[in-house]
């Protein structure tokens, strides 16, 4: 059987770094390369538990005045149960042509509150990008100039139109700039499509890289070397 030797990134994307020459090969640098690589593990797993259980627990305090109305005490995990019959109802409704009718009714009544419109609007519409068609949403990794003409900024093109001047259509491009570590916040800007910059890196790879504030960069020719070609729709 061979050995496992992982390159300088494994599946986890954790760099693992080789020993060299001049290194130490005590049992501390042993350990201490042994805790570096258990905290990098173990940190988006307790940040998945973290929020899991905040959810879960959020869910059960809104159904404890249900269950103790059923069953006379608070159940725990019935708030998280109910959601998920919820969540199925709503998608069954959505399916059918009464259910919609009864959705879009829903939407008239939300819509004349003030507070609650511009709230549910604006997650309406994050819920129709993400579950539109992938070709209409991050179409490619971009750099854009900013915050000045001297530097370079990770962004993914949105889209595409022309801009008619005083010396004819120019061709433009929308692009969202995510913001580290968040990458659902951000910037939505236009730019001349001679302004913009393809990069050679997925949408994958370069979210990775906005959250990670650029700890897990790929190699530095793929992301300054562009290639020579502009913006398609």
């Amino acid at each position: 059987m061979t050995e496992h030797r992982p390159g300088p990134q494994d599946s986890w994307w954790i760099p693992v770094s080789k020993p060299g020459v001049d290194r130490p090969h005590g049992l501390g640098s042993w350990f201490r390369s042994r805790m570096v690589t258990g905290l990098l593990v173990a940190f988006p797993v307790a940040i998945t538990l973290f929020f899991a259980r905040f959810l879960f627990n959020l869910l059960d305090r809104w159904s404890y005045p249900i269950s103790t109305y059923l069953f006379g005490r608070p159940l725990p995990g019935a708030g998280a149960a109910l959601a998920l019959i919820l969540v199925f109802v709503l998608g069954l409704l959505s399916h059918s042509m009464v259910g919609r009718r009864l959705l879009r009714f829903g939407e008239k009544l939300v819509d004349r509150i003030p507070v609650v419109r511009a709230v549910y609007g604006g997650a309406r519409e994050i819920t129709r990008a993400f579950g539109s068609d992938s070709s209409r949403n991050f179409r490619r990794v971009v750099m854009v100039p900013f915050p000045h003409a001297d530097v370079r900024s990770i962004a993914f093109l949105t889209g595409e139109f022309d801009l008619e001047t005083v010396t004819g259509p120019q061709r433009m491009v929308t692009v969202f700039m995510p913001t580290t570590p968040n990458p659902t916040t951000g910037f939505y800007m236009l730019f001349p499509v001679a302004m913009v910059e393809n990069v050679n890196l997925s949408v994958d790879e370069a979210m990775r890289l906005v959250i990670s504030g650029g700890l897990l960069a790929p190699e530095a020719r793929r992301l300054l070397a562009t290639p020579h070609r502009e913006p398609r729709a």
